[in-house]
């Protein structure tokens, strides 16, 4: 791993997913992504899902339609061992190994995020705009000094 400009170059090997997922653009994202957040903590529909890898939750970004300012896709749902098993009305994706560039939000939720993906779109990286990843522990929702890693997938 290398370290640049605010942010770390890292490599994952190929995983299964598991979530469901809404449609928005950075418009309404805001309110889009608060409210399917919401939606998710008051329904907690991880608890359906088999082969659990590990408890972090994740907010997957993919199938952007152009750049961070076109529609794309948002899920929330976490890594899987295998999509053998998929409740109904959720996804399965297999996110194929690839390069990214790790930021760190600190701070109070959702407040921290935000201002990385400003941090994010102000930057120089050569995002390949693939599948882009939030990093969730059990206790970054409740946390004034939360600590979420982002993962922007890289050309």
């Amino acid at each position: 791993m290398s370290s640049q400009n605010g942010y770390v170059l890292t490599h994952f090997t190929d995983f299964y997913f598991v979530g469901k997922s809404i449609r928005t653009s950075n418009e309404t994202a805001e309110t889009d992504i608060g409210n399917f957040w919401a939606q998710f903590l008051q329904q907690n529909w991880i608890e359906q899902v088999e082969h659990k890898s590990g408890n972090r939750i994740l907010g997957l970004y993919y199938d952007y339609e152009g750049d961070f300012t076109k529609p794309y896709s948002f899920a929330i749902g976490c890594r899987v061992d295998n999509i053998d098993v998929v409740p109904e009305g959720l996804i399965a994706l297999k996110i194929p190994a690839s390069n990214y560039a790790e930021f760190i939000a600190r701070g109070k939720m959702p407040d921290c995020i935000i201002d990385t993906w400003v941090d994010i779109w102000n930057s120089d990286i050569d995002r390949s705009y693939t599948f882009d990843l939030e990093a969730y522990s059990p206790d970054s929702f409740v946390s004034e000094d939360a600590h979420v890693e982002i993962f922007i997938s890289t050309k």
